[in-house]
């Protein structure tokens, strides 16, 4: 089994304190922002018992068929294949710690990259939307009984590494915002609260030729949902306080860079 490696430090602070949000009707909501296990060969760090081969791991968990038991959905390729096309799959939790598939036959793109949960249509059931590395973002509604059906691609970037969930308007309905290597930026979603998406602002990444992940919490305490971005190639993090309208201004003083002058997004 290959040795496995989590993003940030940074990211992972903001993902928990983003997983606690309450996303509607009564139910909470566990977010997850491309939080992936990989393998150290994508990093060119490899072991001697990695497969340079062996396919990422992008999942996320909730609960799904409204048991009060945690549930994980992820992507997954078919049984003996290291690559070719992903499909969503489903695992029930269940009290004893163990997982039950759901019968699945729902295609997902060859470079899942990023997945996140979420009640996007605010019927009170979790649903599920996730970004592949050409850039699609398919959004998958659940019934609250553990299955999910597919709507379809609700928007495309040029390239998807990240998404992070949280609610940028104070309207109560789930935004979302995507960072794009190839257009080195991140683009702000918002939500209607039926499922569909409205792409309404986007930022520049600190530098390009990097990737970068992004997360989303309240860092200075005003009830406005922040972005914090950050990579695998450094310590740097930058924290974009948001402004409750969707759009979100640089905070230098809450971030740390080697170079504090080296980055103004626009």
């Amino acid at each position: 089994m290959g040795h496995l490696a989590y993003l940030p430090v940074a990211i992972l602070v903001a993902t928990f304190t983003a997983a606690s949000a309450d996303g509607g009707a009564g139910n909470p909501v566990f977010v997850q922002t491309g939080l992936a296990m990989v393998n150290h060969a994508a990093d060119n760090q490899a072991g001697p018992d990695d497969d340079p081969e062996a396919p990422s791991v992008v999942l996320a968990t909730g609960d799904f068929n409204r048991d009060g038991v945690a549930d994980i959905v992820k992507a997954t390729l078919p049984d003996g294949k290291n690559s070719g096309q992903y499909f969503l799959t489903v695992q029930l939790g269940q009290a004893d710690g163990t997982f039950r598939n759901v019968t699945s036959h729902h295609p997902l793109g060859k470079d899942p990259r990023a997945l996140v949960v979420g009640d996007f249509n605010g019927d009170g059931n979790l649903d599920v939307i996730v970004g592949d590395g050409s850039g699609a973002l398919l959004e998958f509604l659940g019934d609250g009984k553990g299955n999910l059906a597919a709507i379809g691609n609700i928007a495309t970037l040029g390239s998807v590494v990240s998404i992070a969930v949280g609610d940028f308007t104070h309207d109560g309905k789930l935004d979302l915002v995507v960072s794009d290597f190839r257009s080195n930026s991140a683009a702000i979603l918002l939500g209607a609260g039926d499922g569909s998406f409205r792409r309404t602002w986007s930022f520049q990444l600190p530098r390009r030729g990097t990737v970068f992940h992004i997360a989303t919490a309240d860092f200075n305490r005003d009830g406005i949902v922040d972005l914090v971005i950050t990579s695998d190639d450094d310590n740097n993090y930058e924290v974009m306080l948001g402004n409750g309208n969707g759009t979100f201004t640089y905070a230098p003083e809450l971030s740390h860079l080697r170079d504090p002058y080296s980055y103004c997004p626009s």
